[in-house]
């Protein structure tokens, strides 16, 4: 005598293990849930392979949390046409990038953050940074000490594919914001 099975719950049941064994050869394990050692045993076979680390930010989040944190004497963010003339950088070689000067010639401060392509170009940025440095120390000397005091404190930094030189009277500030977007 063959039974009929009434109950929709069962009969979904059923569809789904015959869907899921379908055509395939393998053999589907079956877990004893009522052995703690077999799940323990299961559960150590599983790996975790998420990074806990956060990926760093991106240099323009970086620069907008400067902005949240820190005042910022007439800040100017300069194009790609600028970065190269003056500067001799060429924007091709950067991934991301943030060129900000103060507008005020009687204000020093300086934000730049470069993401490179080629850890290669870091070297050729790390002089064409300090040649910035010189320049703002030769124009604030004689005529502006306390700016003059502040350049002198700069000093370009890199870390892995970045590179970035602070101008400011909040450089530690901005340091800090910078290195913790890079970690």
């Amino acid at each position: 005598m063959i039974r009929t099975i009434k109950s929709p719950k069962i009969m979904a049941a059923l569809a789904a293990m015959l869907l899921c064994t379908g055509c395939s050869s393998q053999t589907v394990p079956v877990v004893n849930h009522t052995d703690p050692v077999s799940e323990t045993a299961q559960t150590m076979d599983v790996k975790d392979n998420s990074d806990n680390r956060e990926s760093p930010k991106s240099i323009d989040e970086i620069y907008q949390e400067i902005e949240q944190s820190v005042t910022l004497k007439s800040p100017q963010r300069m194009d790609e046409d600028f970065i190269s003339n003056y500067y001799g950088i060429d924007t091709a070689s950067l991934e991301e990038y943030v060129f900000s000067m103060s507008e005020d010639a009687a204000q020093a401060e300086t934000i730049i953050i470069l993401k490179v392509k080629n850890t290669d170009d870091l070297t050729g940025l790390t002089e064409s940074l300090q040649t910035i440095v010189d320049e703002k120390k030769n124009e604030m000397e004689n005529y502006i000490p306390e700016q003059f005091a502040i350049v002198e404190k700069s000093k370009v930094q890199t870390k892995d594919h970045y590179i970035w030189l602070v101008i400011s009277d909040n450089a530690d500030t901005i340091t800090d914001i910078i290195e913790s977007g890079l970690s």
